[in-house]
């Protein structure tokens, strides 16, 4: 018998499916497709360190992570079969630390990375003392030499690249831990495909990055800092957004405490009509007072302002000119989709004006930690949310620990309005007082809702049979339950399959006196973990019984 020749799939065939791995984020699969063959793993590879900044949930051990930094660093070098930096499309400093903080005591594991051509990236913290190096207590590492070590190899591979062999090079993103303000420049000089910078630390940003920026990346839209503080930053972030070409900046988020101020705030101004999404997180009082600065940054598609979580001061307390200046600036970003205010002062007069708003047609909204405003702007405000029909999440939240907080009882005119928000997937009522009555009459009228979180005081068993939604995937719990076992059980075991797949219940303030025993919560959680893919989870926080228990483990 003649041998028969195995059928193989045409190499187009297998960049297709490679490709489709790569945009589903399928890191394992991709893993083992490099495995498989050297006819695959040309096509797999490209798409698998394109996809690094996912790799982490799926790393199995320190020594695969290890080895696939240690593929590319020596990619840099020419060393390496294929040009895995040609590949990558995040360069993920943050997660080369990670990598560096796993290995850094395990010396055999630290000779293997840096043996051969990567022996002149190692560097070795020095110290005043001698301290003698053993297999159990090496040397520390210097991470952040070592980090500026290998992004210098790694982006002047990149350049040289770009430059010489007309390569197409994919990175467009760099998150940088550790990195010096001198040397942040230079690495942007060599990325001319960047399009995102995500740091850490901001405040090595000024004039220099922005110019090697405006110089050296003509596609860059994106930035977005972890924090950002210190006494120059202010100035040197308003630098930093003047020198970037004008109306070239699309995204900026800064994501916790920083000292951006009124200058800041002014020289974002340079970019109001590129501008589409600005989160600024934790802003001290002194610069919410000047939000009235960015009123020329009108093409926002979301917004985010949030103040520092200090004690109030007043600092941020708008004249009338200011407040009407921020509420006619919001009211005039027609393609406004997102909005979200934390721990305003006076968010509801403003909010009341933007939901009025001709045009304005929002898919989030979230008004958080909120002090109370006249019962004549609560009403007008609340009345005005029905408008939103395009509304697809809501968070209501006022203050933690306010003697009025917000209790839907009294504002019928705020359900009045969620029960018009036909399109709402997601309803977050944690911080607020939501009665029985109030919770049927939503359910019945939402029944697209995916995501329902609600507080209050107790709550019926009779409630679970409307909270039966068809699409329903995460239910949270704060108000006071009584549920007993039986309820639960008819609840879960009446969810659908399919559309309830995955769903998580979370009850967070079950009486104690209708305590459930250990089989009947394992019953619960294992139905849902077995027919739904799902979670539950119960807690008792006024349990005589707990609390004994932390009494003597206090005393211990």
């Amino acid at each position: 018998m003649q041998n028969m020749v195995k059928p193989t799939l045409p190499q187009d065939i297998m960049l297709l499916i490679c490709q489709e791995l790569g945009a589903r984020r399928e890191f394992t699969t991709l893993y083992h497709c490099a495995m498989v063959s050297s006819r695959l793993a040309s096509l797999a590879v490209e798409q698998l360190y394109g996809i690094m900044e996912v790799m982490d949930p799926f790393i199995e051990n320190k020594l695969q992570a290890a080895r696939m930094w240690r593929s590319i660093i020596l990619s840099s070098r020419g060393a390496t079969l294929y040009p895995y930096c040609a590949y990558i499309r995040t360069l993920s400093l943050g997660s080369l630390v990670d990598c560096l903080h796993d290995i850094r005591s395990d010396l055999t594991l630290r000779d293997f990375f840096f043996e051969g051509l990567l022996q002149p990236f190692l560097a070795l913290h020095e110290t005043t003392r001698a301290i003698k190096s053993t297999r159990s207590r090496p040397l520390p590492l210097d991470n952040v030499e070592i980090i500026r070590r290998c992004a210098d190899s790694i982006t002047l591979y990149i350049k040289g690249l770009a430059d010489n062999n007309g390569t197409a090079v994919a990175l467009t993103h760099l998150e940088a831990s550790n990195v010096r303000p001198d040397t942040l420049p230079t690495w942007i000089s060599r990325l001319g495909t960047l399009t995102s910078l995500q740091l850490q630390d901001g405040s090595v940003l000024g004039e220099k990055a922005a110019k090697a920026i405006a110089d050296f990346c003509p596609n860059f839209a994106e930035l977005i800092c972890f924090h950002c503080w210190g006494n120059t930053v202010a100035k040197d972030m308003a630098d930093f957004f003047r020198a970037l070409r004008p109306n070239s900046l699309q995204r900026l988020e800064v994501l916790s405490s920083n000292s951006l101020g009124e200058d800041t705030l002014s020289a974002l101004s340079t970019h109001a009509a590129s501008l589409k999404v600005l989160h600024l997180w934790s802003l001290l009082p002194s610069t919410i007072k000047s939000l009235h600065l960015l009123s020329e940054c009108t093409a926002l598609e979301s917004l985010v302002i949030e103040r520092t979580a200090s004690r109030p001061s007043g600092l941020d307390v708008f004249s009338e000119a200011e407040f009407t200046q921020v509420a006619r600036w919001i009211s005039s970003c027609k393609a406004l989709r997102e909005l979200n205010f934390n721990r305003l002062r006076d968010p509801l007069p403003i909010l009341k004006q933007v939901l009025n708003a001709p045009g304005i047609r929002l898919e989030r909204l979230l008004v958080q930690d909120y002090q109370s405003a006249s019962l004549e702007i609560t009403e007008a405000t609340w009345r005005a949310l029905g408008q939103q029909d395009r509304l697809e999440l809501l968070t209501i939240a006022s203050q933690d620990s306010s003697l009025d907080g917000l209790i839907l009882a009294q504002h019928p005119e705020l359900t009045d309005s969620i029960c018009r928000l036909s399109n709402l997937v997601s309803l977050n009522l944690m911080q607020a007082y939501v009665s029985s009555a109030e919770i049927r009459r939503i359910s019945t009228a939402l029944p697209r809702l995916e995501e329902l979180c609600f507080g209050g005081d107790l709550v019926d068993n009779s409630i679970l049979e409307h909270l039966r939604l068809p699409r329903l995937v995460l239910l949270t719990i704060n108000a006071i339950t009584a549920f007993t076992f039986d309820n639960l059980q008819n609840f879960v075991q009446r969810l659908d399959p399919v559309t309830n797949q995955g769903i998580k219940v979370d009850l967070l303030n079950q009486w104690y006196e209708a305590k459930l025993t250990d089989e009947e919560e394992t019953w619960l959680n294992d139905y849902l973990a077995d027919n739904l893919n799902g979670r539950f989870t119960i807690s008792y926080p006024n349990d005589p019984d707990e609390l004994h228990e932390a009494d003597f483990s206090d005393s211990d």
